[in-house]
């Protein structure tokens, strides 16, 4: 009997025992579960995903031809196949050879057939303009020119303003894998301006077409930047201002304070201008602001210097540092010191001394030899030209009375000692 009860009582422990493995084995499968689903995307996927991604990438630069490269499309495959593989040796099944071989061949295939149709199988006449830029710092223009045709003949028309078209450069290149490049001087080619000033007409204006041909029928055509293909200054001006100091003398009670004229702010402004600017009493100029041609400015982004003068009859009293313009970027040495603006709007000169708010004049000391009417000359000297490349404007004359407006005794008096008359 007890042998009975001994053998009931084991299997009962048995059944138990078992129950609670069965419940530990389904929590841990729970929790594997769930660490499982937790978890991200393993490193084999994400290097065979980053390796596909990256080989995506190196089709589309195939497709660009020439414009990047055989090394460039070979070097974005290889880092891609390297990615493949590397996601196949992490993987559990570890590389297999027949994947990795089919994988690497879609890959070559991706990425390397694009750049060989296009250069070995492409139509013969088909081409393509790009990267034309206007380089003003070396003063060309230079584009390239792309596709599966094997010398493209680019040629530089000018046409009238009465539509007649005359060329005035051309030149013949080879391609090769990465294209041909042209390059073309400004000075190759320029023959006047394509622009002129606002509401003005100016029968001489040309424009510029650049024209690509690949000898077999094909050809693309372009209009060049009006802007940069104004180049040659027609005119210049001149408007001044007096400068004026303050003096104290004596102290307390005793004391007197005088203004008195000791100089002159100048302006200049260069570009294409109305035929009758002029310069105007006051100072001013028919360009000024607020004045009949005010906004009017033909703008020249072009390459020039000017030289700006003050005389008194047959005397040069003055010259100021020669200023040098480059595209729209003008520059001059003042005494030592680095001036620098645009050839857009009227621009500041130097001078000879600065007062205590840091505004450069010229000084009467400089130039001024008593009353009477001075000339303020400037002379332009054109890098590119049609004609005579030096243009001097001379017509910008005023009465100065420095002296006489020193001496006045009356308000009255020095008011009209300040119009600064034409003369």
């Amino acid at each position: 009997m007890s042998g009975l009860l001994s053998k009931a009582t084991a299997a009962e422990d048995a059944t138990k025992s078992e129950l609670v493995e069965e419940e530990a084995k389904s929590e841990a499968g729970l929790l594997g579960a769930s660490i499982q689903q937790s978890d991200g995307p393993d490193i084999s996927t994400i290097l065979t995903s980053v390796g596909w991604a990256v080989i995506v990438v190196g089709g589309l630069l195939s497709l660009q031809g020439g414009s990047w490269g055989l090394v460039v499309v070979v070097s974005v495959l290889i880092v891609g196949i390297g990615a493949l593989y590397g996601g196949q040796f992490l993987s559990e099944d570890g590389v297999n050879p027949t994947k990795m071989g089919i994988a690497a061949g879609l890959a070559i295939l991706l990425t390397v057939g694009p750049y060989g149709l296009g250069l070995f199988i492409g139509a013969p006449d088909t081409f393509a303009v790009t990267e034309l830029e206007y380089d003003e710092q070396n003063d060309q223009i230079t584009f390239m020119v792309r596709g599966g045709i094997n010398e493209a003949t680019a040629t530089i028309n000018n046409i009238s303003s009465t539509g007649v078209v005359t060329e005035v450069w051309t030149d013949t290149k080879s391609l090769g894998d990465n294209g041909a490049r042209f390059k073309i001087p400004i000075s190759d080619f320029f023959t006047g301006n394509s622009e002129t000033c606002i509401y003005c007409t100016d029968n001489s204006l040309v424009t510029y077409q650049l024209v690509v041909d690949d000898g077999e029928g094909t050809s693309s055509v372009l209009d060049l930047n009006t802007g940069f293909t104004t180049r040659e200054v027609y005119h210049a001006a001149v408007q001044i201002q007096d400068h004026l100091t303050t003096e104290n003398s004596g102290t307390g009670s005793t004391g007197s304070t005088t203004t008195v004229v000791d100089g002159l702010i100048i302006d200049v402004l260069a570009g294409v201008m109305p035929d009758d600017h002029e310069p105007l009493d006051g100072g001013t100029h028919s360009m000024s602001t607020g004045e009949e041609d005010a906004g009017t400015l033909g703008i020249v982004q072009g390459d020039y210097t000017i030289e700006l003068s003050v005389w008194k009859g047959g005397t040069k009293k003055w010259t100021h540092p020669t200023v040098t313009v480059d595209g729209y970027a003008a520059s001059y040495n003042s005494g030592g010191e680095f001036k620098n603006g645009e050839m857009t709007t009227w621009l500041r000169m130097g001078g000879t001394s600065t007062d205590l708010n840091g505004i450069l004049f010229l000084h009467e000391d400089d130039f001024y030899a008593g009353d009477g009417c001075y000339t303020f000359e400037i002379k332009v000297t054109n890098q590119y030209s049609t004609s005579e490349p030096v243009v001097t404007e001379s017509s910008m004359k005023w009465e100065l009375q420095f002296d006489r407006y020193n001496n006045a005794e009356t308000n009255e008096e020095k008011q009209d000692s300040r119009t600064y008359l034409t003369c």
